[in-house]
């Protein structure tokens, strides 16, 4: 089981809730281009955080000899969050269930 996001969640600046949506991240989201987005992210206690492209994250689980078995979307629910409205109809997060077959070397 594998927990992932598309990457949505780094586009928006979270401090501009009820302001209209300005993209301010490009994706993938990688703070280590940025010094000042690891500054934001450790000052509002987040920790350093990255996103992922599609190819890294399904590619990757394909890539290591895993059969995807099953898949699930869920959507931003946080009304504090500055986009959930307007991303309400955009599947944000995602599961996917892998196995790996018996005798796989990869």
């Amino acid at each position: 089981m594998s927990g992932l996001d598309n990457g949505i969640n780094y586009l928006f600046d979270e401090d501009e809730a009820g302001k209209p949506l300005v993209v301010t991240n490009t994706l993938p989201f990688n703070p280590l281009k940025k010094p000042e987005l690891i500054e934001k992210l450790l000052a509002d206690d987040s920790g350093v955080q990255f996103s992922h492209t599609f190819d890294e994250q399904i590619g990757g689980q394909l890539k290591a000899g895993f059969i995807i078995t099953g898949a699930y979307e869920d959507y931003n629910s946080d009304p504090e969050e500055a986009f959930a409205t307007a991303a309400a109809g955009i599947p944000t997060f995602w599961a996917t269930r892998a196995i790996k077959p018996r005798g796989s070397q990869i």
